[in-house]
């Protein structure tokens, strides 16, 4: 009898990969929100756990894109069939996953007790349940996103699944393009460095062997210390962190209570953020205009982010150039639109809300897909500030 989970085709294959680059992204507005809401000059150490997953998490969709390439594939936001679904790799929030059971609902909102645990079932082996039984199915594929990895190391590993032929050194991001955080950057040119790729993202968190939670929760291997001496472990061990208030001493397992030094969080030292989907309340004039504004500036975002992936350059304005327009590296023109994103997030998380008073706008994280919803949004942010005025 075939296991319903494993990956059968190398068609398959680049579908589970183009959908391991939106769960990378899927998590990563969910963090931001947190981060973004926390008070300049406060929560120092929880800005410095939370922004050091994130970067992480880029990396690891970096990893996923350059299996993918190497596969002979091309990284796209668009929908991809798989297991007879069409499943978008891009999120909407709040998020089901169709893909995996245990990470439950994805909300974006201010930094809490509850998003913080929040990120911990996210981190979690098995996504807080005690064994994977207890998590309801639904109609995912996946319990864990640890079995979503394993099928992929096993298909990567199975020459019936992806031959030796099928790989080629492609569109590589390459380590020199990494801009922060721990691990590195793997290119991609065979079966061997696809598998070392995975295997990363797996043992930085997503994918966690439940074995690792009686292991010491400190594990850190010389790729993952910054030159600083920051020791980046597991994301699900950074997030307990937070959520218990102590630190692990270097002699304790993942499983047990944190007795080490207080990590001082303060959850009163936060914007009263109040995420509201696109399609619910209405919010009108600058404020709406503003919202608005920010889905535009994250799908520009994730466009530059799937051109930087695909090794694709961007064409920006240039007088230098005789058609005024030049061809630049995706990357760094990425990177540069995630410090401006930053800086719209905390500008709407100071915003009050004109329609829930003692709270603040929350950036929705929508990504436009098709030219006629970017259309609609500019219409709709001409129309409010029209309004306004």
């Amino acid at each position: 009898m075939t296991d319903p989970k494993r990956i059968v085709s190398l068609d398959e294959l680049k579908a589970a990969l183009q959908l391991a680059i939106g769960l990378e992204l899927s998590t990563i507005p969910v963090y931001l929100t947190g981060l973004y809401s926390i008070k300049e000059g406060t929560n120092t150490e929880a800005v410095q756990t939370i922004r050091s997953v994130v970067m992480e998490e880029m990396l690891h969709m970096t990893l996923a894109a350059n299996v993918l390439n190497a596969l002979k594939a091309v990284p796209s936001p668009e929908p991809v069939t798989f297991r007879g679904k069409q499943i978008s790799p891009i999120p909407v929030y709040p998020l089901d996953s169709p893909l995996i059971a245990g990470i439950g609902t994805l909300k974006l909102r201010p930094l809490s007790p509850q998003a913080v645990a929040g990120y911990v079932d996210i981190e979690h082996p098995l996504h807080g349940a005690a064994k994977i039984s207890e998590i309801p199915m639904g109609s995912c594929v996946y319990a864990t996103i640890g079995e979503f990895y394993e099928a992929v190391l096993t298909a990567l590993a199975d020459p019936a699944v992806c031959p030796d032929s099928a790989f080629e050194h492609r569109n590589q991001v390459p380590a020199s393009q990494y801009y922060g955080g721990a691990g590195y950057v793997i290119e991609v040119k065979d079966r061997d460095t696809a598998r070392k790729a995975i295997q990363k993202i797996i043992d930085e968190g997503e994918g966690l062997d439940p074995a690792k939670l009686g292991k010491t929760a400190k594990t850190v291997t010389d790729d993952d210390k910054l030159r600083n001496g920051w020791q980046m472990y597991s994301h699900y061990v950074r997030f307990r962190e937070l959520q218990s208030g102590r630190r692990f001493r270097s002699t304790q397992l993942a499983n047990q209570e944190p007795e080490g030094a207080l990590v001082l969080v303060d959850y009163d030292a936060v914007h009263p953020a109040r995420h509201v989907a696109i399609n619910g309340d209405t919010v009108g004039g600058p404020e709406g205009a503003a919202l608005s504004e920010f889905d535009l500036a994250y799908t520009r975002l994730v466009d530059d982010l799937y051109l930087a992936f695909s090794g694709q350059k961007k064409k920006v304005p240039d007088k230098l150039e005789d058609k005024g327009v030049a061809l630049r590296p995706a990357l760094p023109i990425a990177v540069h639109g995630m410090y401006g994103l930053k800086n719209m997030a905390v500008a709407l998380m100071r915003t009050p809300s004109p329609a829930h008073p003692g709270q603040t706008l929350c950036p929705r994280f929508f990504y436009a897909s098709t030219q006629d919803a970017r259309d609609k949004l500019r219409e709709g942010i001409d129309h409010m500030r029209e309004q306004s005025r």
